[in-house]
C-alpha cells in the first residue's frame, strides 16, 4: 500500500492565522478536484517536504 492509500489515522491539531487559512482556501479552490481543507494542507505539506529534499 503506497502513502496515498494509507488510512489517515493520526490527528495533528494546528492553529493557523486567518491569512494562512485564506491562502490555503485560495490554493485549494484553484485545484481541479477542490480538495477539502485538510486534504489541501496535506498536499501543501507534501509539496513543501519534497521541495526541501531536493539538493
Amino acid at each position: 500500500m503506497d502513502d496515498d492509500e494509507q488510512l489517515k489515522t493520526q490527528r495533528v491539531p494546528v492553529m493557523m492565522s486567518v491569512s494562512e487559512v485564506k491562502a490555503v482556501d485560495t490554493w485549494r479552490r484553484g485545484q481541479d478536484d477542490l480538495p477539502s481543507r485538510g486534504e489541501a494542507i496535506r498536499r501543501l505539506v507534501e509539496a513543501g517536504l519534497k521541495a526541501l529534499a531536493k539538493p
